[in-house]
């Protein structure tokens, strides 16, 4: 029977939140078109009229997983159902089975033949918890993967505004009744957010908060025997102790994380994390160990998959590119020249857009030049990262920056002036831009 206007039973809810805020459609559709959380919406933009077919009933829960965020930040809810984004709203028709949603038929008391069937269908039904569709939970893993991918090119403020409005996403999603594999999969999805989340915090140096973000996406995944995902997780976490020059407490959650990569993991997240641990053996001074785990971390790489990378993870020619932590290795044994070319190479192989890594590696670029006595050429390295990477900066370079600078003025004083200027200019915006990550 085909569908009339009247079939649908108009969203009061919606209709109310808007007029509470004083806002028309128009207003309502621009204020959510301008969510951060639209930028990766593949839709054309909201208008006027699809604000009216949400509002005649037209329009449900139905829409892309942006949209429904938009909407719910704009009109200040916590729960689309709460604007009544739902399920597409139609009216009970005469055909229809008179039911109430959400009320199940009433179970049996026992005293009749039928228990049995019910209990069943009861029991059935508490399996079978539809919650979100299969699409939506597709556009929010995609929406993750998005950012995921994005994190290189982002500065910090606009990654945490993205990854605040994914966590509430999945965290409201988590609270409501779903099929046991949706579950899984938003569990898995929870600990991606919160690593990345964690990652954030790190680069605006609120090391504490990333720590605990760390912390509870490792246990998510580990409950959840996502040990591929640990995996990354740990090595990630240990970027925290490594930058603190903590090597012991780096090396131990490394080790739990080739720990977990051994109980089930790909080989490019096992590759990964046999680089840190040979990093983490050439920051203890030792070679052998190095030169064991890189060799290892190298024949992982070779049938490594870009379909498993995830962020901190270079890929060149289809393949995990490991020679950041080869090239900081042997900076680290103080083999410069085995150093440059390992970091030139991982240099070349970056794409200009990932300025924050490509600046990374131009620093310790600059760490070499200053183990050559290259004084000139430090000082131009490190001047050239600091001014490349000023609209998105992070706690990593400021700190290699310093660094270098601490370096160069021990053997000339007379010539940082440049460059402490660049480091003071660096670090205020660094401050500016972890004061509204942190808002």
């Amino acid at each position: 029977m085909a569908v009339t206007k009247k079939d649908f039973e108009p969203n009061r809810l919606f209709w109310d939140a808007r007029m509470a805020l004083g806002l028309s459609r128009p207003a309502v559709a621009d204020i959510a078109n301008g969510q951060p959380v639209m930028s990766t919406c593949e839709h054309e933009p909201m208008n006027e009229n699809y604000i009216g077919r949400i509002e005649q009933g037209r329009i449900g829960g139905g829409m892309c997983v942006e949209r429904r965020s938009a909407l719910c930040l704009t009109l200040e809810v916590d729960d689309p159902a709460k604007i009544g984004l739902i399920a597409e709203r139609r009216r009970p028709t005469r055909s229809a089975p008179s039911r109430q949603l959400g009320r199940r038929p009433p179970i049996d008391d026992g005293r009749n033949e039928g228990t049995a069937e019910n209990d069943l269908v009861d029991f059935a039904s508490v399996l079978e918890q539809r919650g979100m569709s299969n699409a939506e939970l597709t556009a929010v893993e995609l929406a993750c993967e998005r950012i995921d991918q994005g994190f290189a090119r982002m500065p910090p403020d606009e990654l945490m505004s993205k990854l605040r409005i994914l966590t509430q996403l999945v965290s409201q999603h988590l609270r409501q009744p779903q099929t046991l594999r949706h579950h899984e999969r938003l569990v898995r999805l929870a600990a991606r957010v919160a690593g990345l989340r964690a990652w954030a915090c790190f680069d605006i140096n609120d090391h504490h908060t990333a720590d605990r973000w760390f912390e509870a996406a490792v246990t998510v995944a580990q409950d959840a025997q996502a040990w591929a995902l640990g995996a990354w997780l740990l090595g990630a976490q240990s970027l925290i102790p490594w930058h603190r020059r903590d090597i012991r407490r780096a090396a131990e959650l490394i080790e739990r994380g080739v720990y977990f990569a051994s109980q089930g993991s790909e080989a490019t997240t096992r590759a990964w994390l046999l680089a840190l641990q040979a990093r983490a053996y050439a920051g203890r001074g030792d070679i052998d160990g190095f030169e064991s785990s890189y060799a290892l971390a190298e024949e992982a790489a070779e049938v490594s998959n870009e379909r498993d990378r995830r962020h901190g993870m270079d890929f060149a020619h289809g393949t995990l590119d490991l020679r950041y932590y080869g090239g900081t290795g042997w900076l680290l044994l103080r083999q410069q020249e085995h150093a440059r070319t390992e970091l030139t190479g991982s240099l070349n192989a970056l794409p200009e857009s990932h300025s924050k890594a490509r600046a990374m590696l131009t620093l310790l670029l600059a760490d070499a030049a200053v183990q050559s006595d290259d004084l000139a050429e430090a000082e131009a390295l490190t001047l050239y990262a600091l001014t490349s990477t000023i609209q998105q900066p992070i706690v990593p370079i400021l700190q290699q920056g310093r660094r270098i600078q601490r370096l160069v003025h021990q053997r000339d004083p007379a010539s940082t002036a440049a460059l402490n200027e660049a480091v003071q200019r660096f670090s205020a915006a660094l401050t500016t831009v972890a004061t509204k990550a942190r808002l």
